[in-house]
């Protein structure tokens, strides 16, 4: 430990199960907490089949964390100063105060990581509103009676110190209750804002694409690459960062390319095993905009050996917010890191792809476009020149056209949406 900084803070993590068994979660765990910046310098690791009460983890493991701790400070005196115990699970408010108490450092858990660096990475006032409800309703629900906390890990019992702790507790909860219900009140407004947006979306006929999967699978890459292919331009890019949780609010871009079907765009906030529920209530105004979209595309890390799992907890994040029948659509990304590289289209909903290849946004963009028009009529049209093809070929899917002396042969699937516009056209060609 000889290289320990006493400007630096260190995590000791603590993980629910045998390292061995479980490396891949421990690994990402520790992705987590080194984004709030800490170091993580020890991890250790015990089974819990049946949490204690008082503290989860059994009295063994936490002498031994104690024990740590202690020849740490023996080494150097400040460094117990700068180490905090990290949970890889939920702690109760008595479990984490008598933590604290019996090791003597600050204890923080799974729930907390996340909502902290939810807290780093919200910068528009709608995300910051929902971590602050998330935030409060944390706090709300660790609110203890610190004496009779303590008792429980001295005496068991603890009812003596019913009385003015408990009722100063219930004035607290009341108290955060209130804060709560302010911050829902103004977020409130904003979905309301935002919903009319969403109508006057609705009512131009554009369709509606959300993007969604596992953080860091590439979602916000996939929509900068169909931005910069489509429109030809980097102003609308939005944020892509090497780092989990960098996306919370969502992004809409308009995906227009000449000549051909215009639709609307959402990127949205990645989803991690065992997300708090307090954070997929907070973000449900925000994945709304999931429950409006015509066509999801699902991306998904096809290097990572742990995709069927997180597939699995995209798809369960999205049960819970009641988006089951939304026709979807799934990129399987980094196909480049694959050694044994498989067809490139698995199915007619699934594609192989790497998003920083352009060829492969070319292809990923058509293979949109096919699925929006899955289900839509297919016509052998004629647009003379004088009509205003421009307008036809963004409301519709163009899937083949070639120019003749009177103008643009087209195999096309019509829009729905806006077939009365050209319904003149349909008159012409019969």
């Amino acid at each position: 430990m000889d290289d320990m900084n006493r400007d630096r803070h260190y995590a000791l993590i603590v993980n629910n199960s045998y390292m061995d068994d479980d490396l891949y979660y421990l690994n990402e765990f520790c992705a987590l907490v080194k984004v709030i910046g800490l170091e993580v310098f020890v991890c250790t690791a015990q089974k819990v089949e049946v949490p204690n009460p008082s503290t989860y983890i059994g009295k063994g493991m936490v002498e031994y964390i104690k024990n740590i701790i202690s020849d740490l400070n023996n080494e150097s005196e400040h460094l117990k100063d700068n180490i905090v115990v990290v949970t890889n699970f939920p702690l109760t408010g008595t479990q984490r105060y008598n933590l604290e108490k019996k090791i003597g450092v600050p204890v923080v858990d799974r729930h907390y990581i996340i909502l902290k660096i939810f807290e780093l990475n919200a910068h528009s006032v709608e995300a910051k509103l929902q971590v602050d409800i998330a935030s409060l309703t944390w706090s709300k629900n660790h609110l203890i009676n610190k004496e009779g906390a303590f008792s429980q890990v001295t005496s068991g019992g603890g009812l003596h110190n019913k009385g003015s702790g408990e009722k100063k507790i219930a004035l607290d909860r009341r108290k955060i209750e209130r804060m709560i219900n302010v911050k829902k009140e103004e977020l409130e407004r904003i979905k309301l804002a935002r919903r009319n947006s969403r109508n006057k979306r609705n009512n131009s006929g554009e369709y509606k694409v959300a993007v969604v999967g596992y953080t860091n699978a590439g979602k916000s890459t996939l929509i900068n690459g169909l931005i910069n292919y489509a429109n030809g331009s980097k102003e609308k890019e939005v944020l892509v960062k090497d780092q989990v949780f960098a996306t919370l609010e969502t992004s809409t871009r308009e995906i227009a390319k000449f000549g051909n079907l215009k639709f609307l765009i959402t990127d949205t906030v990645g989803f991690v095993s065992n997300l708090p529920t307090t954070l997929v209530n907070a973000f449900r105004s925000t994945l709304e905009e999931v429950k409006e979209a015509d066509l999801i595309i699902h991306v998904v890390d096809v290097s990572d050996e742990k995709k069927e799992e997180q597939i699995k907890v995209t798809q369960d994040v999205l049960n819970e917010i009641g988006v089951s029948d939304i026709p979807t659509i799934y990129l399987y990304n980094k196909y480049d890191l694959l050694k044994d590289k498989p067809t490139k289209l698995l199915s007619n909903d699934s594609l192989y792809c790497s998003l920083i290849n352009n060829n492969d946004i070319e292809e990923i963009y058509h293979f949109i476009l096919s699925n929006l028009a899955k289900n839509w009529k297919k016509e052998e049209l004629l647009i003379p020149y004088e009509e205003d093809y421009a307008s036809f070929s963004s409301n519709n899917y163009i899937y083949k056209m070639r120019q003749n002396k009177n103008g643009y042969e087209c195999t096309v699937y019509l829009n729905p949406r806006t077939l009365y516009k050209f319904n003149y056209l349909l008159d012409k060609n019969s």
